[in-house]
């Protein structure tokens, strides 16, 4: 059966790079949405204590899918367009023995390799499928060991294509200094795209208080949007870093995030926290499930996370405790957020 015209106005064009994200925000401002801020596809193996690995995987068929099995139902009314910012798997190398440090060209051949992969997935979906089907929108995984400038000479034909950068500081045991030094924000403010920024646990290698203290104030200075990823680690900070022009915060995975960092305090008094977080923050956060990380097994075995079904539900809970409109957090906060506009 042919397709509408509503339906073959998003798709990959040779034109201006903005052209395929106006067209995207274009088709996803019109329509009730579900729109995820945060989910990966690609395939990464992780190995744990005494032998035991793991892998992640998931297409981005199968994303789209998901997003939109969640939405018809979950959702108390289901939303006309799916939608999600699609990161690269990041690139962990506990494969490698303890204390090698990261090799910047195995870091740099990977990077570019899944970001490839990743744009070409995403132009297949779209050639193959209507929007109704589920806009994926990928973003470049950034490598710190290269100047921005030659970074973007590698996807100079694909620019058009890209509707984020993602800073990973453990992944590439680099500090977020490095990511700001190399010229990535002023990179993503020239795209006119925003920047999604792997927090860490405090402590830990690109926590909050280093994006606070490296990032967001150049990131104000470039007129640059970004996001701080999995909800900050629930720092008591974030409310007040949240109130800085252009930084945002995505929920995933909320529990594993809530329950799994913060001395496990039972859902009831998890979902209660998210409830005050949407109060005091309703503008900023926006949904996301950090799929399929959101399974991320610990080194004992246990998994960190929980399904997405439950996961969302509980969302959906707190959301009603806050007593806040559920479109904000579901798709109206991300699109300024990706698109610069409402």
């Amino acid at each position: 059966m042919p397709r509408s015209t509503d339906e073959i106005t998003v798709t990959r064009t040779s034109a201006p790079h903005r052209s395929l994200r106006e067209t995207t925000h274009a088709y996803l401002a019109v329509r009730p949405a579900l729109i995820s801020a945060h989910e990966h596809t690609g395939v990464e193996l992780v190995y744990h204590r005494d032998d035991a690995q793991h892998t992640y995987r998931q297409s981005v068929p199968d994303l789209m899918a998901l997003l939109g099995v969640l939405g018809r139902g979950i959702l108390p009314e289901p939303p006309g367009a799916v939608g999600a910012l699609v990161l690269p798997m990041p690139y962990y190398r506990r494969f490698k023995p303890e204390g090698t440090p990261v090799d910047p060209s195995t870091c740099g051949r990977i990077i570019r390799g899944r970001n490839r992969e990743l744009l070409d997935a995403c132009a297949r979906f779209r050639n193959d499928n209507p929007p109704s089907a589920g806009l994926p929108m990928p973003a470049l995984m950034a490598d710190p060991f290269r100047d921005a400038t030659d970074f973007a000479s590698d996807y100079a034909d694909r620019l058009e294509e890209v509707f984020a950068l993602k800073w990973h500081p453990p992944a590439t045991e680099r500090p977020v200094s490095a990511y700001v030094e190399r010229g990535y924000l002023d990179l993503a403010a020239d795209l006119g795209v925003p920047t999604v920024m792997h927090c860490s646990p405090e402590g830990q290698l690109g926590d909050l208080a280093e994006i606070s203290a490296d990032a967001i104030p150049a990131a104000v200075a470039a007129g640059a949007r970004i996001s701080v990823a999995h909800l900050g680690f629930n720092n008591p900070a974030l409310p007040r870093i949240l109130n800085t022009p252009g930084v945002y915060t995505d929920l995933g995975p909320w529990e594993a995030v809530c329950e799994g960092t913060v001395g496990d305090p039972g859902p009831l008094d998890s979902d209660a926290r998210l409830a005050r977080l949407i109060t005091a923050c309703g503008t900023r956060l926006m949904v996301s499930l950090d799929s399929p990380w959101h399974l991320q097994r610990r080194d004992d075995g246990r998994v960190l996370g929980a399904d997405t079904v439950p996961a969302l539900r509980r969302i959906l809970g707190s959301l009603e405790l806050s007593g806040t409109d559920r479109h904000a957090l579901l798709a109206g906060n991300v699109l300024p957020y990706l698109f610069g506009t409402s």
